[in-house]
């Protein structure tokens, strides 16, 4: 017979585990692109085609300056920003977007980031449904539960480009898996999301710096933490970080990250002088131009010794231990790069094994590449976007293009990655105008949503709601909403 003090106890235990469950919040666009990293919504979203700063609004709320995209969990909505030298990090009330609460710190330096593009805060925040954790270039890891509470921090070295970090958190194992590419010192690192205690590190040398955010693949009874670098895409246990496989055709730098659909990997890249073209990027060889050059005769340049051309303009991205000097190792490093690389689109597919090398290339293709924005897998066909607006749609299984660099009518640069619902692709523009193209294999553009301001994030489909960051603000457009 169990006492009653005990037994009710038993009861208003079962009762609170009931409660917590009951109430976990539901993460419904979890991280960078949403579920798995894809940027294709749920198979019931539906929103909106036709909106804009006078249409379709359901709210609307003003944001500090940033790069990152939102984030959806439970009535919140998460973004981080960055003014006045603080790191903010942001939860918006998803009903109405008012304010929830705001967390900032102040690091003791800010990176260094593009002069008119960049932000500190571009890495979007990913979440577990329990906590959301962020990365700023300029500070680390931080964690925080669904209120706002701190629950871990893990400091980091800044982050070594001129462009700043871009990479997003995702989750992976149990862990925070954030990607460092970067001009020296590249690496990726596990942080267990419960204790913040680092659970493995891989340093990746070979590595120049990179943008692009891994993605987890399960596929023949494995998972494989998939990841962008330079002129390689990884396979990684997500458990400890050994590799299992590699592909090569990756850019120098990759902004982009792969995606995957039906059985098959993809991924798409694009850099300045990758193309085998006349503008393709040849290194001197080092001796050569050190005879010519080296005003001092110390076997190293500065950067007032060389000329002006390609080799200047890309001293930070070959002074990798950032002395101020670019040496032989790091010359011959960055020429063996530019040897090797060639902009591409390819999908690879597994062996019998679940292994993938070049082997397993199913096609590799060559125009419209994207620069920035992810492609994106969707109803059994790829698409992506190259920077002037020109849009492409890819059969998978070929690699043959059902229709190819289609100008979409709204020009500029495009750093906002593909969006897939409801039958339509969302491409945004950096200059801020959305064009809603119908999936399939005819080329049609339904829209063409200009929204007042540039737009560098990401857009978010959950419901019958589009959530859009701007230059100064976040939107919720949704069919039906009064201005």
């Amino acid at each position: 017979m169990i006492p009653e003090a005990a037994r009710f106890a038993a009861i208003f235990a079962a009762v609170a585990c009931a409660s917590v469950v009951v109430a976990a919040p539901t993460a419904e666009w979890p991280r960078f692109r949403g579920p798995g990293g894809l940027g294709v919504a749920a198979a019931d979203a539906r929103p909106p085609v036709v909106f804009g700063p006078t249409n379709g609004v359901a709210w609307k709320a003003e944001v500090p300056p940033g790069n990152s995209s939102p984030v959806i969990a439970g009535n919140r909505v998460f973004l981080t920003a960055a003014a006045d030298r603080k790191l903010i990090m942001l939860a918006l009330d998803r009903s109405s977007g008012r304010e929830s609460w705001r967390r900032e710190i102040v690091p003791p330096t800010i990176e260094e980031v593009h002069q008119s593009l960049g932000s500190p805060a571009t890495a979007t925040p990913v979440t577990d449904g329990s906590r959301v954790y962020v990365h700023f270039g300029s500070f680390g890891l931080i964690a925080y539960d669904l209120d706002g509470t701190e629950a871990w921090r893990v400091p980091m070295k800044l982050t070594q480009t001129e462009y700043g970090a871009s990479s997003s958190p995702i989750l992976a194992g149990g862990n925070v898996v954030q990607l460092l590419d970067q001009d020296g010192g590249s690496h990726l690192v596990a942080i267990d999301a419960r204790t913040g205690k680092e659970a493995w590190r891989v340093d990746r040398a070979e590595m120049r710096r990179g943008f692009g955010t891994p993605i987890v693949w399960d596929h023949d009874g494995a998972s494989d933490l998939v990841v962008p670098g330079t002129l390689f895409l990884e396979g990684l246990d997500p458990r400890n970080g050994e590799e299992r496989w590699r592909v090569s055709g990756l850019a120098r730098i990759t902004c982009t990250s792969p995606v995957v659909g039906d059985g098959m990997l993809f991924t798409a890249s694009w850099t300045t002088g990758g193309d085998h073209t006349a503008e393709h990027l040849v290194m001197p060889d080092f001796d050569e131009f050190i005879a010519k050059y080296d005003a001092n005769k110390d076997g190293k340049f500065s950067r007032d010794e060389l000329p002006e051309g390609p080799a200047k303009q890309r001293f930070k991205h070959m002074d990798g231990n950032r002395n101020g000097f670019v040496e032989r190792s790091e010359w011959e490093s960055m020429a063996a790069i530019f040897a090797k690389v060639e902009n591409q689109a390819f999908a690879v597919k597994p062996d019998a094994k679940g292994g993938l090398s070049d082997a397993g290339v199913a096609w590799r293709i060559k125009k419209g590449l994207p620069y920035v924005a992810s492609p994106v897998y969707y109803r059994g066909r790829f698409y992506m976007v190259k920077n002037g607006g020109m849009f492409t749609c890819v059969e998978p299984a070929t690699g043959k293009p059902l229709y190819q660099e289609e100008r979409l009518g709204a020009g500029g640069d495009y750093y906002s990655s593909l969006l897939a619902a409801d039958g339509h692709i969302y491409v945004t523009s950096q200059p801020g105008v959305v064009s809603v193209v119908k999936a399939g294999d005819a080329f049609e553009v339904l829209a063409r949503n200009a929204l007042g301001e540039a737009v560098q994030a990401s857009p978010a489909a959950v419901g019958d709601t589009l959530y859009l960051r701007t230059a100064t603000r976040l939107y919720a457009f949704r069919n039906g909403a009064l201005p």
